[in-house]
């Protein structure tokens, strides 16, 4: 028998009768493409490991919680680190190789934390005071990382792990801690967390397999079935999932009465006389709550003195 060598020519193989006049059995004339092994096209390889799992379904689960996460990782910043930061936008990738990242143990596996130097450096410098007026702060990636990196970042690694994926992702209560030991080079999959004004990633988290099971299990307990139940929430995840409700404080600085012939009678330059409120209403949409005081600070204004709406101010 001839051995036939594989050549990139394509073939095309003559359209038959039935073909030709539509017979039901063939539709459309059959077509094969034949590559050299060195010019083949990109192709989607499967892993046998990943088959029957929905690794797509992933991210699903987290830009769901996208509202929490940012809420949480705001106030984390701010008030941990003097951070003004905000979450511009979550990335997902699977098989990630990833060299000299934290990595944590759980009681279902690891859990890697990996974070932009570039980041690290300019929170370094805002936590310990370097950005202030007469001192210099340098980001020179060429300098070898000192001990103080290595301390922030196990420290930020182990609360934002914490944060994200016990509090909010999982919503689940167990012991995570500093595995020293272990030596992984391979994850199953990787997230990375986008801040607003920063044009690489800040910081990422990276998953084992087995927390990527955990995360497939909670979608199975999500799914519906074909007759739907009523699911009963506990008492921790109802306030859990009070206690995570993002709200958004107003507070009305100044207002002014008119009249519609005085407002149709305004030009431009014309300057209007306004009164501070003193105390200041703070609402919660159109529902005023407390009134508070505006203090100032380093050059930034904060609210103080909170009073509820109902309580008698002294005379």
């Amino acid at each position: 028998m001839q051995e036939v060598q594989p050549h990139s020519r394509q073939i095309e193989t003559e359209p038959d009768f039935y073909s030709l006049i539509g017979s039901p059995m063939q539709t459309s004339s059959h077509r094969i493409r034949i590559y050299h092994a060195d010019n083949c096209p990109e192709l989607t390889r499967l892993d046998v490991n990943k088959l029957g799992r929905a690794y797509h379904r992933i991210p699903r689960i987290i830009t769901d919680k996208f509202d929490g996460i940012e809420t949480r990782l705001s106030i984390f910043f701010l008030k941990k680190y003097r951070l003004n930061a905000a979450l511009a936008n979550i990335t997902f990738a699977t098989d990630c190789h990833c060299k000299n990242v934290q990595i944590f143990s759980s009681p279902w596996g690891n859990i890697g934390f990996a974070i932009n130097r570039t980041f690290l450096l300019k929170t370094l410098h805002t936590y310990y005071g370097l950005n202030k007026e007469g001192t210099s702060a340098t980001t020179d990636l060429s300098e070898p990382v000192t001990k103080t990196e290595d301390r922030l970042q196990t420290k930020m690694g182990l609360e934002l792990t914490r944060l994200i994926m016990l509090q909010e992702i999982l919503n689940e209560d167990f012991e995570l801690k500093n595995d020293f030991a272990a030596v992984i080079n391979k994850w199953s999959f990787g997230i990375q967390f986008w801040l607003e004004g920063y044009d690489e990633y800040a910081f990422s988290l990276l998953l084992d397999a087995n927390h990527v099971d955990r995360l497939l299990a909670m979608l199975r307990i999500e799914s519906p079935d074909t007759e739907p139940k009523v699911r009963s929430l506990s008492p921790a995840q109802v306030e859990h999932m009070f206690t995570s409700m993002p709200l958004q404080l107003t507070g009305r600085l100044a207002s002014v009465k008119l009249t519609v012939a005085q407002l149709l009678s305004i030009e431009p330059g014309d300057i209007l006389p306004v009164t501070l409120n003193d105390p200041l209403p703070v609402f919660i949409g159109r529902e005023k709550i407390f009134s508070s005081v505006i203090a100032e600070e380093k050059g930034r204004l904060y609210l103080s003195e909170f009073k509820d709406k109902n309580a008698r101010e002294e005379e």
